[in-house]
């Protein structure tokens, strides 16, 4: 079959669950003898089954549309295949040509919601623990919860509404897009993730290592794991915390590893490129994700492939 895949987020420059995903999957299909194209922004310069699409975020979307209608002109695609909502308007121009008649009428439309952004707004709010404020939504989060949520949430009920057949996950978030979005979903395919391969384990440290990998945003709770290891170490005093990943949140979260007295039990990774991360779970002893929010991390099918008991809201 010959399938277009179209997404915002796509390694190495955005490090995500999703553009992890759409990675993979496209490696999966052009290995099986489909002829794959994924459209993204950005991409790495050796990577063949990609085509860049560069400039704003906000504009992906209707450059996306312009290169599909070209692309489509010559020759059709039997899938095409959207991750969350940034290929709304390539659905659209899939509909259009399908009304004048022309050559898109036997593409059909496949579009993998991973969230509901309308439960994803609801989860940008302030942290609190035994009465105080631990975290604080930054102006960035705000302006996401009260602008690019809902924007996001409309586009995603415009691309389910124009799609063929809508994917979800789980069978939770199949739900919420049912409820939030008024869409039907057609199939409930779960992510994956490739075996890791992982290296041998560096030599034992005194202590537990746990791990948490993904953004520090507020709706990642990562405060609320800070808060909860200062506990830990009271009763465990040789445990340490490695946290893989960067954000809006990391001043923050800085000063309140400095104000807990945490500074040399917590390890800042920043973002760390998806090769790097076997390295990270072969020197762990747990994985925990505290999120408020999630669709089907990846981050959490990566540690349970590295044997890692996973710890998990």
């Amino acid at each position: 079959m010959r399938i277009l895949i179209v997404t915002n987020t796509y390694p190495p420059a955005d490090i995500s669950g999703v553009g992890t995903l759409v990675f993979e999957l496209a490696r999966q299909l052009d290995a099986t003898g489909h002829a794959v194209r994924v459209l993204v922004r950005q991409a790495a310069e050796e990577d063949k089954l990609a085509e860049r699409l560069p400039g704003a975020k906000l504009l992906f979307p209707l450059r996306a549309a312009a290169r599909f209608i070209g692309l489509a002109r010559h020759r059709p695609f039997d899938v095409v295949h959207l991750h969350e909502s940034d290929g709304v308007l390539v659905a659209l121009a899939v509909r259009l040509a399908r009304a004048f008649g022309r050559t898109a009428g036997g593409t059909r439309v496949v579009a993998t919601l991973q969230v509901s952004y309308r439960r994803e707004r609801w989860a940008v709010h302030r942290l609190r623990a035994d009465g105080r404020t631990i975290a604080r939504p930054t102006a960035g989060e705000r302006l996401f919860a009260w602008l690019r949520a809902p924007l996001l949430s409309l586009a995603g009920r415009l691309t389910a509404g124009l799609a063929d057949a809508v994917v979800a996950p789980s069978r939770a978030t199949a739900e919420e897009l049912e409820t939030d979005y008024g869409c039907r979903v057609a199939a409930v395919i779960a992510n994956g993730v490739t075996p890791l391969e992982l290296p041998p384990r560096p030599p034992a440290e005194p202590g537990v290592e746990v791990l948490y990998a993904g953004r520090l945003r507020t709706r990642k709770a990562v405060a609320v794991l800070v808060e909860a290891f200062a506990e830990v170490r009271r009763r465990a005093p040789d445990a340490r915390l490695r946290l893989a990943g960067d954000g809006e949140q990391r001043p923050a979260l800085e000063d309140q590893v400095r104000r807990l007295g945490l500074t040399g039990a917590v390890r800042f990774e920043g973002a760390v490129p998806h090769h790097r991360m076997p390295a990270l779970y072969a020197a762990a002893d747990v994985f925990c994700l505290p999120s408020l929010y999630e669709g089907f991390p990846l981050a959490i099918l990566e540690a349970m492939a590295a044997g890692l008991p996973v710890v998990a809201t």
